[in-house]
């Protein structure tokens, strides 16, 4: 799973042109729509792993919704505290008990319980939409923001 933290750590810094224009959305054939799943989807078909996360198309998902419901049924969710480089983390920013996001885990810090986690179409702090944001940025997140993990 490492070359897919590589290649996602390579697209640190990629940010939208407006309106959720990606090149992770034109890849996928959802372009101008949030691209979060997209952007992992992407990752993993670069790094030729992609038949491993088909939850929706041969491309993946690009809902995140019906990614962790897929992952749910394949039995490949995994506890928080297991979360290594390379897995994919939902998280829920809200309370309406669907997941808002996801990205991919780059680093687990199980002693002060949060995850560096490579996220694209997020903001690169605080300020601004967690889960509809303008780039890709290595985001630091603690465990009670997330829905769940999977081991792809």
């Amino acid at each position: 799973m490492s070359k897919v933290v590589a290649i996602a750590k390579a697209q640190i810094g990629y940010k939208e042109s407006g309106n959720n224009n990606t090149i992770f959305g034109k890849w996928y054939g959802a372009n101008n729509q949030p691209w979060c799943a997209t952007f992992v989807s992407w990752c993993f078909n670069e790094a030729g792993l992609i038949s491993n996360i088909a939850a929706q198309s041969k491309k993946g998902f690009a809902s995140c919704d019906v990614g962790l419901k897929w992952f749910a049924k394949k039995n490949k969710v995994i506890p928080i505290g297991q979360a290594q480089a390379g897995d994919i983390v939902f998280f829920q920013f809200d309370d309406d008990a669907q997941p808002d996001h996801v990205g991919i885990v780059k680093w687990n810090n199980t002693a002060l319980k949060y995850l560096q986690v490579i996220e694209g179409n997020t903001s690169s702090g605080s300020v601004g939409s967690q889960s509809n944001g303008d780039g890709v940025y290595l985001r630091k997140r603690s465990y009670s923001l997330i829905m769940g993990v999977v081991r792809p």
